[in-house]
């Protein structure tokens, strides 16, 4: 033992001996907790060599002990107490390197005595012994440890045990096991075979006859089959009559499955007792109805709560195609769709938790015909109230919902039409004073490129004033005036409107009769046809092709009445407009003149173009034909009344009528046009006044009635428009003569009986000879 070499008596040497043989770590300190002795097992434990220890103070060379306030128990010892510390040194007086595992502690834990050295009553210092604890202290914790962990298991297996005794007892299957040499003959039967059948477990285990005597004998071969199934696919499934402790027979659904116990105990077989006997009597109750059923024209099923079809009437044979045998062969989730199926399980939900749903659903037959039904589903209670089936009535309203559909798009055209009025007077409005500017333009002296640039502007002006009057007549169905006139000239039109639209990949052109015969007809409605048949031809050739107009005098025969059954005999010009597309397939060429019926893709067609070209041709007396090959081609021929012969058709005056200085009050919200009339009735020898809007038209014309001669009146105008107008004026001059102007002609007025005068009539944008000829023949009738 290293010590301070002061010459010491022979007890102390002893002591000094016996301390470095002792088998725990002994040291001293003075009063001032310098270190006058450490013994050999702490410079084995603590990797301090005494003679380097002795001498120096405690705290300074574990400072920890300082840190931890653990210095306070050798202050105790000073003060004359005996203090103990437990496992509290280990960190800092006897650190072990990593390598130095102590039984699986990577420390040894110590226990600490600290008392004081007492010499004549005084304390002169502390000795201290630390004691190796580790294999007790690990000894109590594991032994701890061991006796926490078999309480827990205890606890556990308790709650099991119970857990299992509660889920046989409230479970409605009756759960039996048998050695998977003998089946049904019972190793445990649940407790709650009581309940379901009547029947104590100690009456049935170990009893091998028991099954055999209670079961049906017709259903013997039923069950003999299932065992059989058992042994070749490891599970099966049965259904069969068993005798209930009363003596009745109820039926019961039987799965078995057989489970490897382990490696040396073999196999067993397992089974599940279901009581279906409420199931077979609602079943049989369906069945008795089935009949009565049958002759419902709706689809009328029944499945039960896993989903398998029990009953199938002829009603819905007939909707979804599949027949009785089938549909009861499957669930409905393989029956329908698989977006039907996930809408049906929602349905299902609903009827679970409400009782009952109604609503639509879009459903797939087995043709793969898309429908939709008006179905009503309820759930089937039995006699304890419990969910048993769901019924479902089921009715085809494809048919109603396709008609709703198209009065929808009837009503979208009818606002599309209402939208075109409104778009068309503001245009009108605006093309008229560019009409009135361009022929007042003309009056001037101008070079020939002048003129040639002026002419272009009128001509594409009264175009797009005939377009807006084609654009109204199909949104409004409005009826056109009957002309003779001949169809080359618009052929020539349509033709010049598809070589600038149509792809360049489309080739077009025509073979028209020089002598080709006139033909009485509304321009806008045969300019109609004629756009939509070669529109439809362009959608036909989407990689381009040859696109053919042709139009021949053809004289029927009573031979060729077979054509149409409203062919006559007599003049017709026969029109052919032929493409080489994709062409129609023979299953929907009589479907094509179908109101709404496309086969363009959503957004692409309305299905109205063909219906309403086949209803202008019948309304002109003639018939339409079509005929078509797949991917070859398509031709719609048009067969039209004629008139033969080429008569010169009525040109319009060009001389121009000028006015004696009569006073013309214009009227008109729009001041460009005022402004424009205004310039051009000046320019023709009339006095001009303008109002924008009626009451200062009022105001004007009452001041000066008897100068003003004729009224030009816009019909529509904000605030007072112009029929509250004209029947203002007329009641401060019945005798007023009045032109009514509008840009849309289902607003002019209409001629009253009991009237002196009614109003003459004028469409904008109009042109400077029409208005001068009406002016003249209101001032001078």
């Amino acid at each position: 033992m290293s010590r301070i070499t002061d010459p010491l008596n022979s007890n102390q040497d002893l002591l000094h001996w016996v301390n470095d043989l002792a088998d725990r770590g002994i040291f001293t300190t003075d009063a001032a907790l310098n270190i006058q002795s450490w013994n050999h097992w702490l410079e084995l434990y603590s990797g301090l060599n005494g003679e380097r220890v002795v001498g120096r103070n405690l705290l300074e060379i574990y400072p920890e002990l300082k840190h931890r306030r653990l210095d306070r128990f050798f202050h105790q010892a000073l003060a004359g107490q005996v203090a103990l510390l437990s496992q509290r040194l280990h960190e800092f007086l006897l650190p072990m390197l990593p390598a130095d595992v102590y039984k699986g502690v990577p420390y040894m834990l110590q226990s600490a005595r600290i008392a004081p050295i007492v010499e004549e009553s005084r304390v002169i210092g502390t000795i201290a012994t630390i004691e190796d604890v580790t294999e007790r202290v690990l000894r109590e914790s594991e032994l701890q440890h061991q006796i926490k962990e078999l309480k827990r298991t205890e606890s556990a297996l308790i709650a099991t045990q119970t857990q299992f005794q509660y889920l046989l007892s409230s479970s409605p299957a009756v759960i039996y096991t048998c050695p998977h040499d003998q089946p049904y003959c019972p190793t445990f039967v649940s407790e709650n075979i009581l309940e379901h059948l009547g029947y104590r477990p100690e009456e049935i285990i170990g009893d091998c006859s028991f099954w055999r005597d209670r079961l049906h004998p017709d259903d013997a071969p039923e069950l003999f089959s299932s065992i059989k199934q058992l042994y070749q696919t490891g599970h099966s499934l049965s259904e069969y009559r068993f005798q209930h402790s009363d003596g009745s027979y109820g039926w019961v659904r039987d799965e078995m499955k057989l489970i490897c116990r382990g490696p040396k105990q073999g196999e067993e077989i397992v089974g599940a007792l279901y009581d279906i006997t409420e199931r077979k009597r609602a079943e049989e109750q369906v069945r008795q109805q089935a009949a009565l059923l049958d002759v419902a024209t709706d689809a009328i099923w029944v499945k039960d709560l896993d989903q398998n079809i029990r009953f199938w009437n002829k009603g819905a044979e007939k909707l979804y195609g599949w027949t009785r045998q089938e549909a009861i062969a499957q669930t409905s989730s393989q029956l329908f769709d698989v977006k039907s199926a996930t809408e049906l399980n929602s349905v299902e939900q609903t009827v679970l938790t409400t009782g009952e749903w109604h609503g639509e659903l879009e459903q797939v037959t087995k043709s793969g015909k898309c429908i939709t039904v008006a179905s009503r589903q309820t759930l089937v209670r039995d006699e304890r109230d419990r969910p048993r089936a769901i019924l479902a009535v089921n009715t085809d309203i494809t048919d109603k919902k396709q008609l709703e559909a198209q009065f929808l798009r009837a009503q979208r055209l009818e606002s599309i039409g209402t939208l075109a009025s409104g778009i068309a007077h503001d245009l009108n409005n605006i093309l008229t004073p560019i009409l009135g500017a361009v022929q007042l333009l003309q009056m001037f002296p101008l070079n020939a490129q002048q003129m040639r640039l002026i002419s272009m502007l009128e001509i594409n002006t009264l175009r797009g004033a005939d377009l807006l009057k084609q654009v109204l007549s199909f949104a409004k169905g409005l009826d056109g005036d009957r002309t003779l006139l001949q169809l080359k000239h618009l052929i020539d039109e349509i033709t010049a409107i598809a070589r600038e639209t149509f792809p360049k990949s489309i080739e077009i052109s025509t073979a028209i009769d020089p002598q080709l015969w006139l033909v009485s007809g509304d321009p806008t409605h045969l300019h109609q046809i004629l756009m939509n048949l070669c529109v439809n031809a362009r959608d036909a050739m989407p990689t381009g092709g040859i696109l053919s107009i042709e139009a021949q005098n053809i004289t029927l025969t009573p031979s060729q009445l077979i054509l149409d059954p409203e062919a006559k005999v007599g003049p017709y010009i026969k029109l052919t407009v032929r493409d080489t597309g994709t062409g129609i397939p023979p299953e929907i060429l009589g479907r094509l003149f179908e109101p709404f019926f496309t086969t363009k893709g959503l957004g692409k067609g309305t299905g109205l173009g063909l219906p309403t070209v086949r209803g202008i041709v019948k309304n002109h007396g003639g018939f339409l034909l079509v005929s078509s090959q797949v991917e070859k081609g398509t031709a719609f021929t048009v067969y039209l009344p004629a008139i033969q012969g080429t008569p010169a058709l009525t040109s319009e005056p060009t001389e121009l009528c000028f006015g004696s200085g009569e006073l013309i009050l214009v009227v008109d919200d729009e001041v460009a046009i005022c402004e424009i009339a205004q310039a051009l009735l000046q320019k023709f020898g009339y006095h001009v006044l303008t109002a924008a809007d009626g009451m200062e038209a009022i105001s004007l014309y009452s001041q000066r009635s008897s100068e003003i001669a004729v009224v030009i009146l816009d019909m529509m105008m904000p605030l007072m428009d112009g029929a509250l107008t004209l029947k203002a004026l007329q009641k401060i001059n019945p005798s007023v003569k009045i032109i009514a102007v509008s840009g849309l002609v289902s607003n002019l007025p209409l001629s009253k009986s009991g009237e002196n005068t009614s109003p003459t009539y004028l469409s904008k944008p109009y042109k400077t000879r029409d208005l001068l000829r009406l002016i003249r023949q209101q001032i001078e009738p």
